[in-house]
């Protein structure tokens, strides 16, 4: 994992408590534009933080919500 700046982690939890609110059963996709919108964040901000973790997105389709989930929890807890 590259290297993650204090501020970049200090978004990780409000993506991370965002994603945990996603009913998997109805969608098992996110994208940078809906955690942007929903956070307040730019969506080039969200995908550059996103990029830095193990998860890669799909254009047009967004990242797998569960994977997503435990790239970010994986990130928390190493840091």
């Amino acid at each position: 994992m590259a290297s993650i700046s204090k501020y970049t982690l200090k978004r990780f939890p409000l993506y991370l408590e965002y994603i945990k609110r996603i009913d998997i059963k109805k969608r098992s996709y996110v994208s940078s534009k809906q955690i942007a919108m929903a956070l307040g964040f730019g969506e080039v901000q969200v995908r550059k933080d996103l990029a830095l973790l193990s998860c890669v997105g799909r254009p047009k389709v967004g990242y797998d919500i569960v994977e997503l989930k435990n790239a970010l929890t994986k990130a928390l807890i190493c840091k």
